[in-house]
């Protein structure tokens, strides 16, 4: 994921190397741009999301929605918290393992990126699956609202953390996957899917 620093184009092996280690990002161009440090993502990224985020909150009727698709945790907490236990325990595991074939890969540092992860999950959820295409939807039919949200949201991907094409293809229709789930109106179970989804996708923060 993008660094601003100036790097040398990778050779073949250097590519095929990160290929392997699940980076998704577009090889540098000539200016050498990339995203290759966990600091990056959560500047370039992870600080665009959530001013979206905050925006789309700030919106009239936005609180109240958000308090509406939070009605099934607030009536019945135990199943959400036993599957956040549960995915815990999953990428503990996946910590633990990937720490014996990379020492490097520190504890601390693998914690913050799965925190990280829940953050970018939630302020996604709320903007692209629950403000944006209910004030679209004001305005035009349910699904060509949820289409433009998510193609937003997929070309955010594409330009804050410079993802593939493909993979950006692969985040729209994820993203309306998520809105369908998201007709259930329970938006507690569509950020802990998110957050499973990105976990499987980039489950280590980028490293140079």
């Amino acid at each position: 994921m993008l660094h601003s620093g100036r790097l040398a184009v990778p050779n073949s092996d250097a590519s095929k190397a990160e290929a392997r280690q699940g980076r998704l990002q577009r090889p540098p161009g000539a200016d050498g741009f990339r995203v290759d440090s966990f600091a990056a993502v959560l500047r370039r990224h992870g600080a665009t999301m959530g001013c979206i985020a905050l925006a789309c909150l700030a919106l009239p009727g936005a609180l109240s929605l958000l308090q509406d698709t939070l009605r099934p945790l607030a009536q019945n907490p135990r199943p959400y918290l036993v599957a956040v236990l549960l995915l815990l325990m999953f990428f503990t595991l996946w910590s633990f393992l990937q720490s014996r074939r990379r020492p490097s890969a520190t504890a601390g540092r693998q914690s913050l990126w799965v925190l990280y992860l829940l953050f970018i999950s939630i302020v996604e959820e709320v903007a692209f699956r629950l403000v944006l295409p209910a004030l679209l939807s004001t305005h035009m039919e349910r699904m060509p609202a949820h289409i433009i949200s998510n193609l937003l949201f997929a070309a955010l991907h594409y330009f804050t953390l410079r993802w593939r094409l493909g993979n950006c293809m692969a985040t729209f229709l994820g993203g309306m996957g998520l809105a369908h789930l998201m007709g259930r109106g329970d938006l507690t179970l569509v950020i802990l899917v998110h957050w499973l989804g990105t976990f499987l996708n980039t489950p280590a923060p980028p490293a140079r």
